[in-house]
């Protein structure tokens, strides 16, 4: 994409979204890491919610950005409902260098540009759809998001 924009008048943003959540899938996907953090999760426990995705996806239309620009796309809190530091290091060790955080419960993904750039602020959490143990609550409607 890099190489089509510098030849041409082309502009794109690139979205990379972590593991998409919808009110239908929570439980079954969430659920089993709230009840057992410290297993390997590739994505470093994070995940979106699939309305805070779409407003990305809205922001990065409308953004009139020039050239290509690439954003994580993430809840900000992650699915382990841990401290991240810890789940990293117990679960990988040293492999993975772990940065400062911006919260205890961070993602695994940073997001940012995408806040700074889009004015992208996500505002749904597996909060507002399960409890602790990562069963279900009564289920949100599409934009009642507000557990983070």
């Amino acid at each position: 994409m890099d190489a089509a924009v510098r030849r041409s008048d082309l502009r794109c943003v690139s979205l990379r979204p972590s593991w998409v959540q919808h009110e239908g899938n929570y439980e079954r996907n969430l659920g089993p890491q709230l009840r057992d953090p410290y297993r390997p999760n590739p994505g470093l426990w994070s995940y979106i919610d699939v309305y805070d995705l779409a407003d990305a996806i809205v922001l990065a239309v409308e953004s009139g950005l020039a050239g290509h620009e690439v954003f994580g796309i993430a809840s900000p809190d992650n699915a382990g409902n841990r401290d991240l530091a810890d789940l990293i290091t117990t679960v990988y060790g040293d492999a993975i260098p772990v940065r400062p955080l911006s919260r205890p419960d961070a993602s695994g993904i940073w997001c940012g540009k995408a806040v700074r750039m889009l004015g992208w602020r996500p505002s749904r959490s597996w909060r507002d759809y399960l409890d602790e143990d990562g069963r279900a609550r009564k289920a949100a409607a599409p934009g009642e998001g507000g557990g983070l």
